[in-house]
């Protein structure tokens, strides 16, 4: 098996609810068998099913260290993506009422594919690149969408030595398909030219 980000040999890590797990012996990844990937109605199934509002206060709580760091980082004049934004876009309309100019996007639920033919200041990920089938192709991606001296901001579960991965409730969510440790990131930082990673404890950043 070959690693979906770096092309390099994986091995069997183990099978886990019916689904098949592979560890990446380069870039420290995990990551689920194509073959036991849902389809893409499953995974819309599961995404109608979230209840991500802006009347969710545990929810606008989890997402304000990330909105905090755009704050302090971006002004209103820059143009940022929420990407993969969700059927509820929740982060997009907090900024937007902050009177930020930012575009959801999303596959499933605002697809809208001009919105892959300009670059922004920085774009939003926020537990979304866990879901991505072909993680080589998504950063490939987002990275030309950066304008210079731009930010990626990223939020999902990550990975290390202490977690033991049988038990991880992060992988029982069958949408998740990748999963990253710090050893990941650094190694997306290198090979998709990223000029800086910095780790937070609910999120982290690529700059340009």
């Amino acid at each position: 098996m070959q690693c979906l980000l770096c092309n390099h040999s994986a091995d069997f890590l183990g099978s886990f609810q019916n689904r098949n797990y592979n560890r990446c012996t380069n870039c420290a990844s995990v990551f689920l068998d194509p073959s036991d990937f849902p389809t893409s109605t499953k995974e819309k199934e599961r995404y109608d099913k979230h209840e991500n509002t802006s009347d969710n206060s545990g929810y606008l709580n989890f997402l304000k260290p990330l909105l905090d760091a755009v704050l302090k980082d971006q002004n209103p004049e820059n143009i940022g993506l929420d990407y993969g934004s969700g059927p509820n876009p929740v982060l997009t309309s907090y900024l937007q009422e902050q009177s930020y100019i930012v575009k959801p996007y999303d596959p499933f639920y605002s697809n809208d594919a001009s919105l892959l033919d300009t670059t922004y200041d920085y774009i939003i990920c926020c537990e979304v690149i866990e879901h991505f089938h072909n993680p080589n192709l998504e950063f490939t991606k987002l990275r030309t969408l950066l304008k210079p001296d731009a930010k990626l901001y990223c939020k999902t579960n990550l990975l290390s030595d202490s977690i033991n991965f049988e038990n991880w409730w992060y992988k029982n969510d069958f949408t998740h398909t990748f999963f990253y440790s710090e050893k990941t990131l650094q190694f997306i930082k290198v090979k998709f030219g990223f000029k800086e990673l910095n780790i937070f404890k609910e999120y982290f950043v690529f700059k340009t």
